[in-house]
């Protein structure tokens, strides 16, 4: 029998994600951003996360779903990535 994953699942819109517990760094609240000029539009900017800089992807704008309401409190799951961390 095969070991158990475990995953992270978080939900944007009607949709669910999974992430392996292996691949996520943590989980934070909204962070501060720094803007980056000519980026993707899913680039939402970089975050300074204790020393450590972390591009965060907004996972609405770069599926094409529609924007988050104001009464959602905005979450950034830190994964991490062959290229270093990224924030979803």
């Amino acid at each position: 029998m095969s070991d158990p994953q475990q995953y992270c699942t978080f939900h944007l819109a009607n949709l669910y994600f999974g992430v392996s517990v292996l691949n996520v760094q943590e989980v934070i609240k909204f962070q501060p951003m720094t803007f980056v000029p000519l980026a993707s539009r899913a680039v939402s900017g970089l975050i300074n996360l204790r020393g450590q800089i972390v591009t965060a992807i907004d996972l609405r704008r770069r599926l094409e779903l529609e924007e988050r309401e104001d009464s959602e409190p905005p979450m950034n799951v830190v994964i991490r990535t062959d290229e270093g961390p990224v924030s979803l």
